[in-house]
């Protein structure tokens, strides 16, 4: 803080003027002086200079790092550094409005978005010239873990589900997503997921595939099967053995498509539908058994394979954790589903895949193609509930 005294026509006029913060006009940058040294709010003598670079919250400035992470704070220490124009890391600029400068020291906050640009360094700009600092911002890899539904009707959008699509490039068309080799224009794109459109009449056992290179310039893919029917274990439930042991077995029917009108997906087989009341640590088994379908590869590696199916939730029933829903293959160890990641499923009445993995539910491992094989559906709620929800099209793919 500054007090200033200014004298005239015999009147004492005391203005106070309050430094801790200061705003330019021109940019809105933001000059943060409180507790600062004389030397430090000096005017720039030269060219900025950047000595290394610290978390923000190590005041002391004693660790210096070499890296960081987007949306992190830190602190630029050096010489020259008032006066800045702009500060940027892996080409992105910082929002200017967060950016705290000193003589010898500036606090920004490395920028939410990412650059595909991997130059692995700070450009610092003041009125004086540019520094540049080496200094890297990992970039993450896109993953891709599947679609919300693989079973969509032709006409309906789809929702590519996964990590980092936000900063690929599926936007621009620098990554790119394709239906049987047609283009397909995403939208609705954020970190976590995308939308595309399937087409009318698209056919069973399409493909849909993804396109984009990394940061460090290697072309990758993934394939995503739409509507597969190749590796279905029961079909239309047609020469498959049933043996129903609970109150569930009042309780399960077959049904088809038909009685599923209003979803924006439809299984093309007909599904189990479980409706009913059931007491608490109720046990139910449902067993499935009949002639192993195809599987592609050997099943040596079950790590390698995964069970996928269909599940449809009335509006009115959500799936909790509490549902109790195991497996097991070959009466293998019974492995229990943690519904949702512990977060239960509502499907809304539509239906959603689902995708576990075989190795815990197959310790006995699974049979060989044409071989009989049982898979045991466990229904042991941990509270007493009403449920209606349907499963259908069990298959085994490999990863």
């Amino acid at each position: 803080m500054m007090i200033t005294k200014i004298n005239g026509n015999g009147s004492c006029l005391f203005i106070i003027l309050l430094l801790s913060v200061v705003f330019t006009s021109c940019n809105d940058i933001v000059k943060y002086d409180e507790g600062y040294t004389p030397a430090e709010q000096e005017a720039n003598s030269g060219a900025p200079v950047i000595t290394a670079v610290y978390d923000v919250a190590d005041t002391k400035m004693e660790n210096p790092i070499t890296e960081g992470t987007t949306g992190q704070m830190v602190t630029i220490a050096g010489r020259n550094l008032n006066n800045v124009r702009s500060v940027k890391f892996n080409t992105v600029e910082c929002d200017m409005s967060n950016v705290y400068t000193a003589a010898t020291k500036a606090v920004v906050q490395i920028p939410s978005k990412l650059s595909m640009e991997q130059v692995h360094k700070i450009e610092y700009t003041t009125d004086q010239g540019t520094a540049s600092f080496a200094f890297t911002i990992p970039f993450p890899d896109l993953t891709v873990s599947g679609l919300d539904c693989e079973f969509k009707n032709g006409g309906q959008p789809i929702v590519i589900k996964g990590k980092n699509f936000d900063i690929y490039g599926f936007d621009s068309g620098a990554s790119k997503v394709t239906l049987n080799g047609a283009e397909l224009t995403p939208t609705n794109i954020s970190a976590t997921s995308m939308t595309v459109d399937i087409p009318e009449g698209t056919a069973d056992n399409s493909v849909i595939l993804l396109t984009w290179t990394t940061s460090s310039g290697h072309g990758q893919t993934a394939a995503l099967p739409y509507r597969p029917t190749a590796h279905l274990m029961y079909g239309d439930f047609e020469g498959v053995s049933m043996n129903i042991d609970g109150a569930v077995k009042d309780h399960l029917s077959i049904d088809d498509d038909s009685s599923t009108g209003g979803t924006t997906a439809s299984l093309g087989h007909k599904h189990l539908h479980i409706t009913g009341s059931y007491g608490a640590w109720a046990w139910n088994t449902i067993d499935l058994s009949c002639n192993m379908s195809e599987v592609e590869g050997d099943l040596a590696n079950l790590d390698d394979y995964v069970m996928k199916f269909e599940v449809l939730t009335a509006r009115n029933f959500p799936m909790p954790i509490e549902t109790g829903l195991k497996f097991n293959i070959n009466w293998s160890t019974d492995w229990q589903w943690n519904i949702g990641d512990g977060a239960g499923i509502n499907t809304n009445g539509d239906w959603q895949t689902v995708t576990l993995p075989v190795s815990g539910m197959a310790t006995k491992g699974i049979s060989r193609p044409g071989s009989w094989q049982t898979l045991r559906i466990i229904l042991q709620p941990q509270v007493a509930m009403d449920m209606d929800f349907r499963m259908g099209n069990f298959r085994i793919e490999k990863k």
